[in-house]
């Protein structure tokens, strides 16, 4: 009897060609477009599209006189295991390509950034050098400052506001990513109506509060604490809650928060940064610096994993 247990190793029908055409496609870059940048005519790169949704067996694009519409519904449930697959092999060829990495290293992390994968970078990083051994500490950004010369960090990833100037011109930092700031509450309200701006906002120290009270001071206006929580997921669910005028990135804001602007008379809030801070000298440091600046959480483009990176 034939074995008709699905292979580990997944449907070998599916290629990497395959994906990397669909996720350009996705992305908004047309048929000739995504061609030049995979190297491939334009009716291999339909062709491959087309094949992939033979082999899954739906359709994943919408596509109207040879024009892409948008992603179906399957196209959009698609989508971000076809980017975490091209990421890996990525991250698996760059790092082979590399001397491994050993030591000894301690790394500080965010709890205050809304990051979906920095936590899978640093394990992926882990499992393909099993010499290096990696301990991480988890603080407010603000704490892990603090904590670089106290504890000995070797590299240090924390959100700040844009034009970060570092304490010590020995650090190297290294910008991942930048993003606008945002007034977000549960429902339309106008600025002018509040004698007091409820905020539902971090913890001294933090730089979306210390924006958010520069900004209504600037304005004249006071403010109160109405939550206040480390909690990244606890400040989401207060502003859902309708508790209050909360400040977050694009990248953290929920479905049903509604954002605040220069329309209902808020003020402008600076960009926020998210930065890798390489504070020591190690060669270790500086080769998990290169690694996690090429992760899945700065958010790589396709065309970076070109044709050639794979055998």
């Amino acid at each position: 009897m034939f074995d008709c247990q699905p292979s580990p190793l997944g449907d070998r029908r599916v290629t990497l060609e395959h994906l990397r055409a669909f996720v350009l496609l996705a992305e908004g870059k047309g048929f000739q477009q995504a061609g030049l940048q995979l190297y491939r005519s334009q009716s291999a790169v339909t062709q491959s599209l087309k094949r992939l949704e033979e082999i899954l067996g739906c359709k994943l694009l919408e596509r109207r006189q040879g024009h892409i519409m948008g992603l179906t519904e399957d196209g959009d449930r698609f989508l971000p295991a076809a980017k975490e697959i091209l990421v890996r092999t990525s991250e698996a060829v760059s790092a082979m390509k590399q001397p491994e990495i050993s030591g000894r290293l301690l790394v500080g992390v965010p709890d205050d950034f809304k990051v979906a994968d920095l936590h899978g970078a640093i394990s992926r990083c882990a499992e393909l050098n099993r010499k290096l051994r990696l301990e991480v500490i988890s603080a407010l950004s603000s704490q892990l400052l603090y904590q670089i010369e106290s504890s000995g960090l070797d590299l240090v990833i924390l959100k700040c506001l844009e034009n970060f100037v570092p304490s010590d011109n020995r650090w190297k930092i290294h910008p991942l990513r930048r993003e606008p700031l945002y007034w977000v509450a549960a429902q339309q309200c106008g600025f002018d109506s509040m004698t007091e701006v409820p905020l539902v906002i971090f913890p001294d120290g933090c730089c979306y509060r210390n924006a958010a009270l520069a900004a209504l001071d600037k304005a004249g206006r006071d403010a109160y604490g109405a939550y206040v929580s480390a909690s990244y997921e606890n400040i989401r669910a207060a502003v859902s809650a309708g508790l209050g005028i909360g400040v977050l990135p694009a990248s953290a804001l929920a479905k049903d928060h509604v954002i605040l602007g220069q329309e209902e008379g808020f003020p402008e809030l600076p960009m926020v940064e998210l930065v890798m801070i390489q504070a020591t000298q190690k060669y270790a440091t500086k080769q998990l610096a290169d690694f996690l600046s090429r992760s899945a959480f700065t958010r790589p483009t396709i065309a970076s994993m070109g044709r050639g990176e794979i055998a």
